[in-house]
């Protein structure tokens, strides 16, 4: 069947890239392993209704070497625990962003190559991870800060837990100045939908692509990007732009703001038009070694037939050791509007953890 071929595959090619690595001249050899979990424990007062848990997710992943320029990295996730947004909170964000249910998953199988100025990516991948996002807003809890959602919330995007088949070519063009563009798979099976390990990839005309495009300018700890997206099969499409710029640093502490902005648009429906989110972020508050971060921010997004909803969320990070990190995180979200009816505004306590390997 489909997923036996499929795994079938999988061994095959893990069984080339280890005899590609073997072949790699000992200098240029390398084979690394990583892992981490990370954890919440949540209350939320308001909203749906009052109550909490705990959720979690953990990721494993190896980075091999193949030839000069190459690497393939492959990796797979676990998530468990509450779902906040659907049992408490109602929001349409989604407050936490390891929120996905009870499932183990592939996250990546893909090939990079490196020529020169131009760089190369294929496989299964997360957009997220070079589109749409910056440093300063991905220290937040909170989804819309890691992904405008006006891309998110609107079409079939790949990125956590669901990533997809795609194409990514990215250039430097000076120390500068950058550009990227990348194709993807237009649809993602849902985890019910015969996709349960996400092993269900396949392209074909009536899902269509995303294509989405990419301008960054980066200098003196400031970064700013301009991108566009479309997706062919649901002829939606719209801008984002972020940026972040350290504004202070006496050379143990610093500080950071940042904003995001996008707007979406489409002949199909269209649930999100407008995005707006900015903060500020202040590193080495009370340690000089810059062990520990604060940072406050909002996000609110205007919606064709609702209120716009607005989370506001502080955080307070204290980095214990190299590998272990806390963070207690609040948020006050305004007009939740995840539901097709009105929901108490929610006030949404979070302590997280997170070790690495």
């Amino acid at each position: 069947n489909i997923i036996f071929m499929k795994k079938t595959s999988l061994l095959s090619l893990i069984i080339l890239i280890l005899i590609g690595v073997n072949n790699v001249n000992a200098q240029e050899k390398s084979l690394n392993f990583n892992a981490e979990y990370t954890g919440d424990f949540l209350y939320n007062i308001g909203g749906l209704k009052n109550g909490g848990g705990y959720l979690g997710y953990a990721k494993i992943g190896m980075d091999a070497t193949l030839w000069q320029g190459a690497s393939l990295y492959i990796g797979g996730g676990t998530t468990h625990g509450i779902v906040p947004t659907e049992m408490f909170i109602g929001d349409y964000q989604v407050a936490n962003n390891i929120e996905a249910g009870n499932y183990a998953f592939m996250e990546h199988f893909s090939l990079q190559q490196s020529l020169g100025r131009f760089s190369f990516k294929i496989g299964l991948q997360d957009m997220n991870e070079n589109f749409a996002s910056i440093d300063a807003a991905g220290e937040y809890v909170n989804s819309s800060f890691g992904i405008h959602p006006a891309l998110s919330s609107n079409m079939s995007v790949a990125i956590f837990p669901l990533t997809a088949l795609g194409a990514e070519i990215h250039y430097d063009i000076n120390d500068n100045w950058h550009a990227q563009v990348a194709v993807y798979d237009g649809e993602i099976p849902s985890f019910e939908d015969d996709n349960l390990y996400n092993l269900n990839w396949g392209l074909s005309k009536e899902e269509g692509a995303l294509f989405i495009g990419e301008g960054q300018y980066v200098r003196d700890n400031g970064t700013y990007e301009l991108g566009a997206f479309y997706h062919t099969a649901e002829k939606k499409y719209g801008v984002y732009a972020n940026a972040e710029q350290e504004v202070w640093n006496n050379g143990t502490r610093s500080l950071k703001p940042f904003a995001q902005v996008s707007y979406a648009h489409g002949d199909i429906k269209c649930d999100n038009y407008f995005h707006l989110a900015a903060g500020l972020n202040f590193e080495g508050v009370f340690s000089k070694e810059c062990n520990d971060m604060m940072g406050l921010a909002f996000t609110s997004v205007f919606l064709t037939d609702k209120k716009a909803e607005t989370a506001i969320e502080f955080f307070y990070q204290y980095q214990v050791t190299d590998n272990f990190v806390i963070k207690p995180d609040i948020q006050y979200i305004v007009n939740p509007a995840g539901m097709d009816f009105q929901v108490d505004n929610a006030l949404v306590g979070m302590l997280r953890f997170a070790i690495g390997l």
